[in-house]
């Protein structure tokens, strides 16, 4: 028979990538082993049929430990689905970490659409260099395997989307600047503008927390 095991890796003090509670006293397991006070899945319904995994008990259980529950669903190995849903996912982390939870990030296994969250939030929030945010990962969580089709295809997207936002402080930039160096200030306006866009709430959808909650 098959077994399932829990799995969780801090990748910092607010933050764990871990494996999915398959039943409600996983849920009790995660918040007495990491401290979580918050539970942000990205598995898709087909993924909760696929392991029998109910949802709805998992998060009305979660709710009553006083846990906050929400699931932002992106399908598995399916590289563009994952990056139209990415932007989704990066603002609910970002929501829940800047509400001051402790957020247990997971998705089935823990490997590959938890880490591209994790990649995402960290460079479109935090403007880290995508290696660096990597090796944080890595270091952290030695099994992350994010999808960098998902993660290019996605900032693409966000390019195109701001592309007249990111001109106009391009060219503010290089105004300020004593030496001219247009592709340094196009690559610092992409950054500040996405995360701009995040933190105004204009790069996802954020109508309500759970995506997942009619």
């Amino acid at each position: 028979m098959w077994e399932w095991t829990l799995n969780w890796n801090e990748v910092r003090h607010d933050l764990l990538i871990g494996s999915c509670p398959m039943t409600t006293d996983d849920v009790g397991r995660i918040r007495d082993g990491t401290g979580a006070t918050a539970l942000l899945s990205l598995q898709s319904s087909a993924c909760h049929e696929a392991f029998g995994i109910d949802w709805d008990a998992l998060r009305a259980h979660g709710e009553a430990l006083d846990l906050a529950m929400v699931n932002t669903p992106m399908l598995d190995f399916d590289p563009p689905d994952q990056r139209r849903n990415l932007p989704q996912a990066v603002a609910c982390l970002h929501d829940l970490l800047d509400a001051g939870h402790r957020v247990y990030l997971y998705c089935t296994a823990g490997c590959n659409r938890a880490p591209l969250t994790a990649l995402g939030y960290f460079t479109f929030i935090e403007m880290q260099p995508a290696d660096v945010a990597m090796l944080l990962l890595k270091s952290s969580r030695p099994q992350s395997d994010p999808s960098f089709e998902a993660y290019h295809g996605c900032r693409v997207d966000l390019v195109n989307a701001l592309r007249e936002n990111i001109m106009v402080r391009a060219y503010y930039l290089s105004q300020q600047a004593e030496e001219h160096d247009p592709q340094m200030h196009w690559l610092q306006a992409e950054a500040e503008t996405i995360r701009a866009a995040f933190l105004n709430g204009r790069a996802a959808p954020r109508s309500r927390l759970d995506p997942s909650r009619e």
